[in-house]
């Protein structure tokens, strides 16, 4: 008899079940793709896979584990709250409560039975297929193997064990505390003006967490105090999470009694009880509205974090090997003999020469000079560099000055509109100068600071310290060997130059020191490295890139679809007392037009206002970041922003088929 009060109830449920239940096998199946992608045998092959992939793989699928465990729990409330009055049925017809929560622990267990099954099952037939992807994205030439691996199967088991006792044990708990009898409680009801107080509240908080943020950024920027600044990034959580909350409790209902007194607005192709019907449902969805919103605001503030460090990394690797080779006059003559000896396909040669020396850098940060190895070269050679390296720095002529620094920062309109004076040691001083960041031989030939000077105030400096740097473009690839690459590093080990603070510019010097490993390091002391090759760290920062592209659509797929659902099981689901209202609508006299209306603005405003509140909370992180990072957020905010929206759009159009679908079903 239980068994068939289950499949009774599963069936009329039928449709909002198979859209939990296909959320939650999407969950599993990318959770157990992660699971035996980190454990498979072909990705242990490649190269940096043990150093820093493997543990980001499984740092990412504990997150991923952490929030289908929240979605499918919190989700699985639903259910339990639609079949309320079933539940309280049955223990009017004689069974205990405990009977009427062991039918909801075993009604929900199959459910999690179900979606686990096909959730495997799918992960099965599309493992290779996301491997092969992943693969494709690190640019590794491999061919990626199916592998069932017994280690990731049992880790999925114990943990499809443990989720789904849990989730029926507390289903269970829900209907057994539904049915509990006891004396009515006074609920609290609030008045307009004291909602609107909260939501004042709300805003305050929301604000304060906003302005918190912003030293908090800008100190996770040092690595050594992450640990340090853990509890405020909690505190500024808590300040968003329960300021927002406010906000929505507080607003929304006001926003909507004044929507109503507009009766262009309410009463447009509905009339007025057909609007308070809807509005109440908007104020009953409140928590679920807040719940979708502030995921959806993460979502989006992680997403707009991730690309902008995806184009920091590229423009920092941009940066840093300009050509495909860069070398010194020591190594130059060798790597150009084996260019042409090996038949690599030069596309140009470019060449400059510099001269280093000691120059008072002001600091935008510390409001101080600070006396530097700076790097000279003509603006003629300057000129000759390719437009790509040129067009990332401000224009100058041939009597402008230019200081190039190897930090991001520089990239912010600040720097650029900087106009601070350098004293060059034994020169005069430079008044204007105009500030980029691209190195023109990259910044990993050097870590001084670079200038790009007038010919006639180059010729004046001293040559004590002077070299000619390299740079190679080709067709193709630079066809250097293992055993070449082992050779030159042996011949030509990097040094360093030490800038010695004297009293004043004038009386410092520059000192060559030869690297040693065992050497102690000290401030002021510049590496100086003979040459660097673009492929060397061209594998890594694919492979890294390529794991983040990968984790970034997996995670926006799975968000979309989680709350989507979300929202579309929570139109769909409706109580008993919400279905008499659209009877009575109907019967005193709404057309179906007209309650076709109604679902249409119900769905519009629960999938509308998350949107909106979400895409003002990702403004405010995307100007907090620009603020904090001093990097500009606003292509890729408009980029997510507008990808968000597009795909949320689709979803809501779906939602609205299947709840007017269900809704023409139960009123006729």
């Amino acid at each position: 008899m239980y068994l068939k009060i289950i499949r009774r109830s599963l069936y009329n449920f039928r449709d909002s079940y198979l859209i939990y239940i296909l959320s939650c096998s999407f969950a599993i199946t990318v959770l157990s793709v992660l699971a035996t992608i980190v454990d498979d045998p072909s990705l242990q092959m490649v190269r940096n896979w043990h150093a820093n992939l493997k543990s980001l793989m499984q740092g990412m699928m504990f997150i991923f584990a952490f929030f289908t465990f929240i979605y499918m729990i919190y989700v699985g409330g639903f259910f339990v709250k639609q079949q309320r009055q079933e539940f309280m049925t049955y223990e009017k017809l004689g069974m205990s409560r405990h009977i009427v929560a062991v039918i909801a622990f075993i009604q929900t267990f199959i459910v999690q039975i179900v979606a686990w099954l096909i959730g495997m099952l799918v992960a099965v037939i599309l493992q290779k297929f996301f491997g092969m992807l992943l693969v494709y994205l690190m640019h590794v030439r491999m061919e990626f193997r199916f592998h069932f691996s017994m280690v990731a199967f049992h880790m999925m088991f114990q943990f499809f064990i443990t989720s789904a006792l849990i989730f029926s044990l507390v289903n269970a708990l829900r209907v057994y505390w539904m049915q509990r009898k006891s004396s009515k409680r006074t609920r609290l009801h609030l008045n307009d003006f004291c909602k609107s107080l909260l939501g004042i509240l709300g805003a305050m908080l929301f604000l304060i967490g906003m302005f918190v943020s912003i030293p908090l950024i800008q100190e996770s920027k040092q690595t050594n105090v992450l640990d340090e600044i853990l509890p405020g990034v909690m505190v500024v959580m808590l300040l968003f999470l329960v300021g927002s909350y406010l906000i929505y409790y507080g607003f929304l209902p006001l926003v909507l009694k004044i929507l109503e007194k507009i009766k262009t607005f309410s009463y447009r192709g509905t009339n007025l009880f057909a609007y308070k019907y809807l509005r109440k449902r908007l104020v009953q969805n409140t928590s679920i509205i807040w719940f979708v919103t502030e995921l959806s605001a993460l979502a989006l503030t992680i997403l707009i974090f991730c690309f902008m460090g995806y184009q920091i990394v590229h423009s920092d690797y941009s940066n840093s090997y300009p050509f495909e080779i860069s070398a010194n006059q020591n190594t130059a003559k060798e790597i150009r003999n084996e260019l042409n000896s090996n038949g690599s396909k030069v596309k140009k040669e470019y060449s400059s020469p510099v001269k280093k020396t000691i120059g008072q850098i002001y600091n935008q940060n510390t409001g101080d000079y600070e006396q530097r190895l700076v790097m000279a070269m003509p603006y003629s050679s300057y000129r000759n560099m390719p437009k790509r390296i040129r067009k990332n720095n401000p224009k100058i002529n041939s009597h402008q000055f230019l200081e190039i620094r190897g930090n991001p920062q520089t990239l912010y309109t600040k720097y650029r509109d900087a106009k601070s004076s350098v004293i060059i040691q034994n020169q005069q001083t430079i008044n204007k100068v105009k500030i980029g960041a691209f190195y023109p031989f990259g910044s990993a030939m050097f870590s001084e600071i670079a200038m790009v000077v007038p010919d006639a105030y180059f010729a004046k400096l001293p040559t004590k310290f002077s070299d000619t740097f390299y740079g190679w473009d080709f067709h193709g690839s630079d066809k250097l060997s293992h055993k070449f690459i082992k050779k030159i590093d042996k011949k030509n080990n990097p040094n360093s130059i030490r800038v010695k603070v004297g009293s004043n510019i004038e009386k410092s010097s520059l000192q060559e020191i030869p690297n040693s490993e065992d050497r102690d390091w000290h401030t002021n002391e510049y590496n100086q490295v003979p040459y660097v090759r673009q492929a060397n760290a061209r594998i890594q920062i694919r492979q890294l890139t390529g794991i983040f592209i990968f984790l970034i659509f997996i995670f926006s797929i799975a968000l979309l679809i989680a709350l989507g659902s979300l929202l579309t099981l929570k139109v769909l689901l409706k109580d008993d007392y919400e279905w008499r209202q659209l009877k009575t609508l109907k019967k005193v006299g709404l057309t179906e037009n007209e309650l076709k209306q109604i679902v249409r603005r119900e769905t519009s405003f629960l999938f509308t206002i998350p949107i909106i509140f979400a895409l003002a909370q990702s403004v405010i992180a995307a100007i907090v970041i620009n603020v904090a990072l001093k990097q500009s957020s606003l292509l890729s905010f408009g980029m997510i922003g507008l990808a968000y929206i597009a795909l949320y759009g689709l979803v809501g159009i779906l939602t609205f088929h299947l709840s007017w679908r269900s809704v023409k079903q139960r009123i006729n």
